[in-house]
């Protein structure tokens, strides 16, 4: 079977991948493909020690896991590495069952054809924040955008297989349905412009995306993927839901329980999918007032949130400006 889901942004959103009630049936059969962001290649020296502990753990699993690029990889890594034949497409082969599907590549598996092309343009660093300088061949590479070429070749090869294929594997979206999605938030480039042409042209079941951290249809086939683990086919309506969907909020102030005590906090951390030691429920990195130690609790041990605001007063202030304005 073949599972679809969102960006995995290296260790910050794997832990949707821990076993849960849809991991723990995967065979060695099975499939998994990250709609981008991928993020286990991204240290611009070398594979680091956490990388190397979470694609070894990865490459363990029953499943073999596929994943096209986003904007978040570190490119020239990427396309170092060995390049393999792999059902009818090429592929980086980071592990032996873990594939990047290269751009502009349709691939045949277990006779559904999906043509992938992966790049998407950054909106927390580079050029859009105005930063590129700084971060240029460290954590933001122009080749986060597909070349001229590699869409040349996406079309050559979608004309080869008439304009038809079951699947789209992408990680932004055409810019019609950025623009509804995102209400203009994300400007539109040549490759949403791209993606918006292949809707006119292509014919195709079902269209997965990630980039926009949602899990939404923005139509019954265009479908945003984020924290769902999907069987291949479905969208958000008709989905299983796993852990990864927290009541709290990052900042919030909640009261919770240690023991029989009832302790008063501020939200630093949200493990939406738990920790590598317990995954049943999210976990949350919590300073109780007037402290500097956190204390790790679970969700269940949360009994409220506060409304109560403790944060840094300058954004207090600003908030209150804000709001006369408004």
């Amino acid at each position: 079977m073949i599972y679809i889901t969102g960006d995995t942004h290296g260790t910050i959103d794997i832990r949707k991948l821990l076993d849960n009630q849809i991991t723990e049936k995967m065979t060695k059969d099975d499939y998994v493909i990250i709609c981008g962001d991928f993020g286990l290649v991204w240290n611009h020296k070398k594979e680091t020690r956490q990388e190397k502990k979470w694609l070894d753990w990865l490459n363990g699993r029953p499943w073999t896991t596929l994943f096209c690029d986003g904007n978040h990889e570190c490119f020239p890594r990427l396309n170092a590495l060995p390049v393999l034949s792999w059902h009818g497409g090429h592929v980086h082969q980071v592990r032996p069952k873990i594939l990047h599907l290269m751009r502009g590549e349709i691939f045949e598996i277990n006779g559904e054809s999906f043509f992938v092309m992966g790049g998407a343009s950054s909106h927390d660093r580079g050029p859009f924040k105005g930063d590129t300088h700084a971060v240029i061949n460290r954590s933001w590479w122009p080749d986060e955008l597909p070349s001229d070429e590699e869409l040349v070749k996406g079309k050559a090869n979608l004309a080869s297989h008439g304009n038809k294929v079951d699947y789209i594997i992408t990680h932004c979206l055409p810019s019609p349905f950025q623009e509804y999605l995102k209400h203009g938030a994300y400007p539109n480039d040549r490759l949403t412009d791209y993606f918006a042409e292949l809707t006119k042209i292509v014919k195709f079941r079902h269209w997965y995306s990630g980039h926009y951290h949602c899990n939404i249809d923005v139509t019954p086939r265009v479908t945003v993927v984020f924290s769902r683990i999907m069987n291949l086919g479905t969208n958000i309506k008709n989905s299983e839901t796993v852990v990864g969907f927290p009541k709290y909020r990052k900042n919030d102030t909640v009261f919770f329980m240690q023991g029989e005590e009832t302790i008063f906090g501020t939200i630093k951390e949200v493990m939406p999918w738990g920790t590598l030691v317990n995954h049943q429920e999210p976990f949350y990195d919590i300073i109780p007032l007037e402290q500097t130690k956190k204390i790790t609790v679970r969700e269940t041990e949360i009994l409220e949130k506060s409304m109560i605001y403790t944060g840094d007063p300058i954004e207090a202030e600003e908030a209150e400006r804000l709001g006369e304005e408004e």
